[in-house]
């Protein structure tokens, strides 16, 4: 699907070469390359923080990343959260359930890096290093989330599997990723596939690729959502400088509203940065 330089980073990163971009004609999956080698490292160490988020200290990932909590925690409902156990797949420095924390009965945390298991468990959520063994010592929650990390994982198809070992019968797995069918890789392709792919990501997903991702998994059918978390300013961006960033000659000529109303017409057109997936497990 594609073949040339990714991004090696976060925004404004270098680019790397050696990679291609490979589909599955059959099932619309898409995948990274060769896998990069050494993930375990990469994820458990700084090494992923300091090339993607370069300030990564907890309370710099809060300020990054604070704003998007109240979107996703508007789509599951504050009264889906009260008095329930929240685990968060992929927790990082903790951003979803330290906003849950004082709603949710109890809170678990699955995550690699060993600097915000420590940060997360003075937080008061239990901790695990990785799904298994949070499977292993019989935990089941009520609500299992993972936002932005299902395209980082080798093993997409298992990690569903191990969310719904996860999730209480009855319960609901709620799964947010890039969409592998925003709008930019139509509108300025040239400029934003090596932005778009990524040596951190090995898994791109679409709306089609989703059946067959819960397939087995032990879900109800998932019903697929989009969100988009950009303004109308990041596409007039891209489509004049062919990068992201402000534009200091219209920033101040949309406001709120018509940003929600620009953002509500991706998503309902399925153009979105992301898919927003919810699934159910059998009671």
């Amino acid at each position: 699907m594609y073949s040339g330089p990714i991004r090696s980073g976060g925004v404004g990163s270098d680019f790397i070469d050696g990679y291609r971009v490979m589909g599955c004609d059959a099932c619309g999956f898409v995948f990274l390359h060769p896998v990069p080698e050494n993930l375990d490292r990469f994820y458990e160490t700084n090494e992923y923080r300091e090339r993607f988020d370069y300030d990564f200290s907890p309370s710099s990932i809060h300020r990054k990343y604070d704003h998007e909590q109240n979107e996703r925690i508007l789509r599951i409902g504050i009264q889906n959260l009260r008095g329930r156990v929240v685990l968060d797949l992929g927790a990082s420095a903790g951003v979803f359930l330290d906003a849950v924390r004082g709603v949710a009965r109890r809170t678990v945390a699955v995550e690699p890096s060993a600097m915000y298991r420590d940060y997360l468990l003075s937080r008061g959520h239990v901790c695990y290093a990785y799904p298994e063994q949070a499977v292993e010592a019989g935990e089941q929650a009520d609500i299992v989330t993972s936002f932005d990390v299902i395209e980082h994982v080798p093993d997409p198809r298992e990690f569903v599997r191990h969310a719904c070992r996860l999730v209480k019968p009855g319960g609901t797995f709620v799964l947010s990723m890039p969409n592998l069918n925003d709008m930019l890789l139509r509108v300025h392709k040239a400029a934003f596939e090596p932005f778009f792919f990524q040596i951190a990501h090995l898994n791109y997903f679409g709306a089609r690729v989703i059946p067959r991702l819960f397939a087995d998994s032990g879900f109800l059918t998932p019903r697929i959502g989009f969100l988009h978390k950009y303004g109308v300013e990041n596409l007039i961006r891209w489509t004049r400088y062919g990068s992201p960033g402000a534009v200091p000659e219209v920033h101040e000529m949309f406001d709120e509203q018509f940003d929600r109303h620009y953002r509500i017409e991706i998503e309902r057109s399925g153009i979105s940065s992301h898919l927003f997936i919810t699934a159910s497990r059998p009671a």
